[in-house]
């Protein structure tokens, strides 16, 4: 526990206490006041925006009756939607309360009024919903949904207007990161749509300060999470959107939100796989955020440039690209310190895809409950490493927290061939040095170990193949097709089974290579051809 929260900030630690303490005497809804609130005269403008999220759909199956599929898991509502329903977990309750199945192709006008409208009727019941995250969702899909569709009701607005002042007096400092930015995109727009200076001059400052702090040197968000960058990204243009397309405010902070967003579009761009797909790494998965050719369209009609390739730097990832093979490799730490959530036990981790296609795979994320498998999909173990026994290079623990963290050391770092340390195993006394290089034809993965004999017996070195991808054991190559994978040094290998995780809830039979290391160890993967 100590481990964990020396790395938090002054602010996380007042605000953990400030709130605890002031939840037990007023209860989150009395902070839904009227107080400042002016019957709206205009309706903002917004521009067509992309992404109906592949994870969240619904279903009429009577009139009255429908089914909600969120996370992969479906659940029927009969007669009435219970927006307090957390049979499938608190992820799926938020999910609910984000409000982005209004952007469901199935979902028109009259039916999206009715669902906000039920949940204006519904408000005085709320729990989850009334937190502050969701609360921030489902403020800029409603503001999104009523001003596109053009609908104007006085109760609706109230209603909205209440949550913005529930959020402006919830702000999540105890947490920070991407909870906290969340929180200034969608004050940001409630400031527009109510005209609201006091909001507008909070969520301002707010903002340009997470952007210039959460934003990386090389555009990458500072939780390393592709997925998270993808979802932050959305909402930049969103914003870039409501600025551009208003005058309120003439215009204001336009070119500072587009010169964040080419930055973040940049690094989007030159981390994605050629197949359109981002790496999976850290808490990333399929179908919760929009794709990066659905934002690339996006930034395009809202005139907001990026570069095509870029060196990728303070990320701490790094691409080999040629014709045939593509790899990413993760040569940082653990960020930010304070808020290591989404951050995984995955040092010296990599990605590879052939021509096109995941070969080599992290094991991926399937949940976010604080059980067995979720510690399982932050292990080292899960990921393509070097890992000592159970031991975790860093010791992830309670669903998103991190206490001991291994520190990355960069020894080389050029256009063919990266070589990084890391010291997760340093007090069990194992140093771990790996070396990526790529020719042409093919990839090289090199590690070094410094231990003791019996630690050395004790290491398990991890490749996790893609469900699709079929192997064939000869002597000491592996085949996949036309790939030969070669390994030097190790003193043994066997295939195992694991379970891939296809999004979230959704588990497909896999297999993994699993390798007992000598000291020095090399992987080599060719075209047979």
């Amino acid at each position: 526990m100590i481990n964990t929260v020396i790395h938090l900030k002054r602010i996380q630690v007042f605000y953990q206490i400030y709130y605890k303490v002031r939840n037990r005497v007023f209860d989150p809804i009395s902070f839904g006041k009227l107080r400042g609130y002016k019957p709206i005269q205009d309706r903002i403008v917004l521009a067509a925006f992309p992404f109906s999220p592949e994870a969240t759909s619904i279903e009429w199956l009577t009139e009255k009756d429908l089914r909600f599929s969120f996370l992969n898991l479906p659940h029927e509502f009969i007669g009435k939607v219970d927006w307090n329903y957390e049979g499938k977990g608190k992820l799926w309750n938020y999910n609910l309360n984000y409000f982005d199945f209004l952007f469901d192709p199935k979902i028109g006008p009259d039916s999206g009024k009715k669902f906000i409208k039920n949940y204006r009727h519904s408000y005085d019941s709320l729990k989850g919903g009334l937190e502050p995250y969701p609360i921030s969702l489902r403020g800029i899909n409603w503001v999104k949904f009523l001003s596109i569709n053009n609908i104007q009701e006085d109760e609706i607005d109230q209603c909205l207007y209440k949550q913005f002042k529930i959020l402006e007096s919830n702000l999540e400092y105890h947490i920070l990161a991407n909870h906290l930015l969340e929180n200034a995109f969608s004050l940001f727009f409630g400031a527009y749509y109510f005209e609201n200076d006091n909001f507008y001059r909070k969520a301002k400052k707010l903002l340009m300060a997470q952007l210039s702090e959460q934003i990386l040197s090389d555009g990458a968000h500072y939780e390393r999470s592709p997925m998270y960058h993808q979802i932050l990204l959305f909402r930049l243009l969103d914003t870039i959107n409501l600025v551009q397309n208003n005058t309120w405010k003439s215009k204001e902070l336009l070119k500072e939100l587009k010169d964040v967003a080419q930055s973040m579009l940049s690094w989007l761009d030159t981390i994605t796989f050629r197949n359109g797909e981002i790496p999976y790494l850290k808490d990333a998965t399929k179908g919760i955020a929009p794709t990066t050719q659905e934002l690339l369209d996006y930034a395009k009609l809202l005139g907001v440039d990026w570069e095509n390739e870029i060196s990728l730097s303070e990320s701490g990832y790094r691409k080999f690209s040629n014709e045939r093979m593509e790899l990413v490799v993760d040569i940082g730490g653990i960020t930010p310190s304070y808020q290591p959530g989404h951050a995984h036990a995955d040092e010296l981790n990599f990605l590879l895809n052939l021509n096109g296609k995941p070969f080599i795979v992290d094991v991926g994320i399937s949940t976010y409950e604080k059980n067995q498998r979720r510690q399982l999909e932050r292990s080292t173990i899960s990921h393509n490493c070097v890992s000592l026994g159970n031991t975790n290079s860093s010791e992830v623990w309670g669903g998103f927290r991190v206490a001991k963290r291994a520190k990355v050391h960069v020894l080389n770092d050029s256009i063919s061939e990266i070589v990084a340390e890391h010291n997760g195993f340093g007090k069990k006394g194992l140093s771990v040095k790996r070396k990526f290089s790529a020719s042409q034809s093919a990839i090289y993965v090199e590690d070094i170990l410094k231990g003791s004999s019996s630690l050395i017996e004790d290491t398990v070195s991890s490749l996790h193949f893609h469900p699709d991808v079929k192997l064939k054991v000869s002597g000491n190559d592996i085949f996949a097709d036309n790939i030969r994978i070669k390994l030097e040094g190790f003193r043994s290998f066997a295939l195992e089974s694991y379970e891939y995780a296809d999004g979230f809830n959704r588990l497909i039979g896999a297999k993994k290579l699993v390798l007992k290391p000598s000291e020095t160890n090399q992987i080599e993967i060719q075209y047979a051809d």
